[in-house]
């Protein structure tokens, strides 16, 4: 046996040379199932004070934004995304039928798509505030629940108590009035107040006991034993908003949504059109609709009084900006929060596809003033990394026009024009100037910066918040645990919606031709001083969240039922490969493939194996399949049998992870085993140590097997002569290469061929 370390070879370069540069990176196990990815950037803490500065004001966005409160309250506005872009829609095409183009058509057609369109808006805008009640109190009640709650809350019931407490305390008199308090223009602030505050008191009340009825072996449904259970405090609830309707009448507010528009409207009473009113009216609009209502409907009164007194100050003489266009084409580019300027800034600095594609869809409705495709989408309502820019910058707009138009540099913008006329037209025809179109191209360009470095730290937010969510997958991945059947999942919050993510794009990665695909890793064997085999290592670059960590695609290909297709896509590639290199490499240069737990339990294992290899044209000798050391805890007869079977077909058969489990004797005489794979774990050793007493028994329990034992994970150059020391011959690790692509990985073998010592 050699006594120094075999020079192994990559083109030019030495690998022990290079094994240390690659320390600080991140690394992948050689079995692909440990997979550290790298902190972003924004957590890391690097560089200059304002960078330091900027991540930590990163840091304590993404922890607002993790609020139990804000997350539950952006679930429940994307659940009424659906109503909100049909809703959104039929309001684009009504728009374009006021356009002169659309009066080639006959009457009855444009009336009687008026007609569908306003069916469509109702009903779906007029649903808006039902659903964020359900949608938010449903939220919060998962959210705040644990496993070790002792009484937990059934989510339906708490989204039943918020809704009646809603129907208490909004209840207007008349059917019109019914219609604003469960629409998102006007209804949608009260939905929200009453929706917090009324889960909030539920969930107090119902999670303690002397609120609660001790309903013991309770038949039937558990459904009905949880709605019984919570009575109390259901009740409770229910009484604490019929005595707040109840003060409310006895003050003369005849129901919430018309008490919450006359006390914001109240402050501007008697004010005189000026700089200042104007800005103060969009800075209160634009709150408003950050709080999702409809700023323009609820300070409608305040708009007729600024109005008048502006008509008057003209009559008398005296010069003023202020018009019943002003603040729509002036501070309403794409509707509410000038979100036109945000469309493009999201198109110019976000490379995301999803947040594209969100912007292009917003983009054609935004032309004509229609936003609630991002409001409801981004979304911006109740959105803390986007409040500041959605007020400040109409409030800016309306600024810069106020004085261009007192200065004499734009005229008065007295011409009617429709709310729904495209940006730019509408700045021509209201001041019938190009100047007006100037004025708006300069609006547009402040609120783009405005909202520029708003969108880069919702974009970094992003990549910390996947990257938090990614290690919880990982760890998931890797654990036995299984919540509902399913690893990942099934898992709460943000993990669990980016495994449900990506479990849809994996059925459609295994349909794509670049998406899945391999990376092999040499194995060398120093005796004889050249790579004998390589293991094929899955690989999937996902188009938004790049290479997604081994162990996540298999446990996601399990949730979903598919590991069968996949292991065999991951086969098929193998042994193409391996076919692929037949004229280059040594002939008995082995492939090596990782199989997991389900594809063992699948009765045709062995045949789908057989079946890959002769559509390929691959010699069974020259594939070994890996099973780990887990799946052979209770091999079941059927697993056992096709391992024999394809054993006798020529195919090898290696046990991976092994010696730090609980395989026992009797299974490594059951299993028809070719190699064992000593795991990673037990090559961090020191002179004597117990991990190096169990590695020589390991190699000398191998040998007497007549079995081939490899070591795994060998990334230090001071671990190689210890291992050789302990009778170890045949290594795999980052020391000697990492994972390659089927290209470098031939030029490694070819570097490294070797001959026999």
């Amino acid at each position: 046996m050699l006594s120094v370390q075999l020079p192994v070879k990559s083109g030019d370069n030495d690998v022990t040379g290079r094994a240390t540069a690659m320390t600080n990176e991140p690394i992948a196990d050689q079995n692909s199932a440990r997979f550290v990815p790298p902190a972003p950037a924004a957590l890391r803490g690097e560089g200059s004070f304002v960078r330091r500065l900027s991540s930590k004001f990163v840091e304590a966005m993404g922890r607002f934004a993790a609020w139990p409160l804000l997350v539950a309250l952006r679930r429940a506005l994307l659940l009424s995304l659906p109503l909100v872009l049909v809703g959104a829609f039929a309001h684009f095409v009504n728009a374009l039928l006021s356009f002169s183009f659309v009066s080639a058509l006959p009457s009855e057609v444009i009336a009687a798509l008026r007609a569908l369109c306003s069916t469509l808006a109702g009903g779906t805008f007029g649903l808006v505030a039902l659903v964020v009640v359900a949608g938010f109190s449903h939220s919060l009640a998962v959210l705040v629940s644990t496993r070790a709650d002792r009484y937990p809350v059934n989510p339906a019931s708490a989204s039943v108590v918020a809704l009646a407490c809603f129907f208490i305390v909004v209840a207007p008199e008349t059917l019109e009035r019914w219609k604003d308090a469960l629409s998102s223009s006007r209804g949608l602030p009260a939905a929200l107040v009453v929706a917090v505050s009324a889960s909030y008191l539920f969930l107090f009340l119902a999670r303690r006991p002397r609120f609660r009825l001790r309903l013991r072996g309770f038949g039937g449904d558990p459904l009905v034993g949880d709605l019984f259970s919570i009575l109390p405090a259901g009740m409770i609830t229910l009484f604490v908003f019929a005595a707040i309707r109840q003060i409310q009448v006895s003050f003369g507010g005849p129901d919430l949504t018309t008490t919450l528009s006359t006390a914001i409207s109240a402050p501007f009473a008697g004010a005189e059109p000026s700089a200042l009113v104007s800005a103060a009216y969009v800075l209160v609009r634009q709150s408003i609709w950050f709080l999702g209502g409809h700023g323009g409907n609820m300070l409608a009164p305040v708009l007729e009084q600024m109005m008048t007194a502006a008509d008057g100050a003209r009559a008398a003489g005296s010069a003023t900006a202020i018009t019943w266009n002003f603040f729509p084409i002036y501070s309403a580019y794409g509707g509410s929060g000038s979100t036109l300027c945000l469309i493009l800034a999201l198109l110019y600095s976000d490379k995301e596809p999803a947040i594209r594609r969100l912007a292009w869809l917003s983009l054609l409705p935004a032309f004509i003033n229609v936003n609630e495709p991002l409001l409801f989408g981004l979304p911006l309502i109740l959105n803390p990394l986007y409040v500041v820019p959605f007020i400040l910058t109409p409030v800016v707009q309306s600024l810069i026009a106020y004085a261009a138009t007192i200065g004499g540099f734009v005229p008065v913008a007295d011409q009617t024009v429709s709310w729904t006329m495209p940006t730019l037209f509408s700045g021509y025809l209201a001041t019938g100037s190009s100047a007006g179109v100037v004025l708006q191209l300069v609006s547009l360009a402040v609120g783009m910066v405005l909202y520029l470095p708003f969108v880069r730290i919702a974009r970094r937010l992003r990549v910390a918040a996947n990257a938090e969510a990614m290690r919880t997958l990982i760890e998931a991945s890797e654990s036995t645990e299984v919540v509902h059947g399913h690893r990942l999942i099934d898992l709460h919050g943000t993990a669990g919606h980016l495994a449900s993510v990506l479990a849809r794009d994996l059925v459609d990665a295994l349909g794509s031709s670049d998406r899945l695909f391999l990376q092999y890793q040499p194995q060398v064997c120093i005796e004889e001083r050249r790579v004998f085999g390589v293991e094929a290592l899955l690989r999937w670059n996902h188009e938004i969240y790049g290479l997604i960590p081994p162990s996540v695609t298999v446990a996601l290909a399990e949730d979903m039922h598919f590991a069968d297709q996949l292991g065999e896509h991951v086969l098929r590639l193998a042994c193409r490969q391996r076919a692929a290199w037949a004229s280059s490499v040594p002939g008995d240069l082995i492939v090596s493939v990782n199989v997991s737990p389900l594809q063992l339990q699948d009765a045709s294992f062995d045949r789908r194996v057989l079946r890959v290899l002769a559509e390929e044209k691959l010699d069974p000798h020259l594939v070994e399949l890996e099973i780990t050391e887990s799946t052979s805890l209770a091999p079941a007869a059927q697993a056992i049998g096709a391992l024999l079977r394809l054993r006798k077909a020529g195919v090898r058969i290696a046990l991976d992870d092994f010696g730090m489990g609980h395989t026992s004797l009797h299974y490594l005489r059951e299993l028809p085993l070719d190699t064992l794979k000593i795991d990673r774990s037990l090559t961090f050793t020191s002179q004597g140590d117990l991990n190096e007493h169990v590695i020589r028994s390991i190699v000398t329990l191998s040998r007497t097997l007549g079995l081939r034992a490899v070591v795994e994970g060998i990334e230090q150059p001071e671990q190689l002569p210890r291992f050789i020391d302990l009778g170890c011959a045949r290594f795999q690790g980052y020391l000697f290469s990492r994972p390659l692509e089927s290209g470098p990985c031939l030029d490694y073998i070819l570097a490294n061929a070797g001959v026999a010592a």
